[in-house]
């Protein structure tokens, strides 16, 4: 079961007066259990897992939640305390009341975070930050938001990648505000006006530099996620990703190939107060 999809398709039976939301949410839930389910949400997944184990109890916020699917998915293996934001109203709470969820796991929100100061226990953010004009806001949310003895997870694309899935150009995105937004005008099929209003790439070194304002540590876990393989949400190609594999677990030259890839992957921090 491709459970991202499972998921997704929800939204289409939400005026359904007779779709059997339990029994696929029981349907779904085993086949979390059994391991008989793909996703592309493995390396959040698996963030959340490595940090804290087997615990469920702990307080979860999907920082740009987009449809909810990161969210809904936690809700389903059992995490008992998860909530997800957005901007933009791509979620609908009618989903997770109809499972048997919370009516106010997710929100609307603009700048300001509608939690309490030490709310939660992990934030996390995925492929987000390159859609936030203002980086410091979002970090300093974050920060207040989070437990002192939280973490964030932020994964997310950045200026310094070979390739920019968005506009689907290489490079373009290295050029100053100008010239790339002229540039996308002319190669991207959004165009220059639309890319310049929803695209904010950053150097890695910007967004560390905004996040120590506000966390005591700040560290680049990118090296640490590109060595592993989740093929099952792996989208690029499959055989050059295991060379790559090979390349980075070499003996004595596997570091400078991991060092070297990780330059131009999308960036995974991890913050804590």
């Amino acid at each position: 079961m491709n459970i991202d999809k499972e998921i997704t398709s929800l939204y289409g039976q939400l005026n359904n007066s007779n779709f059997p939301w339990l029994i696929i949410k029981n349907k779904m839930q085993e086949c979390l259990v059994s391991g008989d389910y793909s996703t592309e949400r493995m390396h959040p997944l698996k963030l959340l897992t490595d940090e804290f184990k087997s615990s469920k109890n702990i307080s979860v916020l999907d920082y740009g939640c987009g449809t909810g699917i990161n969210v809904i998915l936690l809700l389903l293996l059992n995490y008992k305390k998860v909530h997800g934001v957005d901007v933009v109203p791509k979620f609908d709470n009618k989903v997770s009341e109809n499972l048997g969820f919370s009516n106010d796991t997710f929100a609307l929100v603009d700048k300001k975070l509608p939690y309490a100061n030490n709310t939660f226990d992990v934030i996390n953010s995925s492929l987000v930050l390159e859609h936030v004009f203002d980086l410091d806001s979002y970090y300093k949310e974050a920060s207040r938001v989070l437990k002192k003895d939280g973490v964030c997870f932020f994964n997310f694309p950045h200026r310094g990648e070979l390739y920019d899935s968005h506009s689907r150009t290489w490079f373009i995105h290295w050029f100053p505000r100008g010239i790339r937004k002229f540039l996308w005008s002319i190669f991207s099929r959004q165009g220059g006006v639309y890319l310049d209003g929803y695209l904010n790439l950053q150097t890695v070194r910007h967004h560390k530099k905004v996040a120590r304002k506000y966390f005591s540590s700040v560290e680049d876990r990118t090296s640490l996620r590109i060595k592993n393989m989740y093929f099952s949400s792996y989208k690029g190609n499959i055989s050059l990703r295991k060379i790559a594999h090979k390349l980075m677990n070499m003996r004595f030259f596997g570091s400078i190939f991991v060092w070297f890839f990780s330059l131009f992957a999308t960036a995974d921090l991890y913050l804590k107060k």
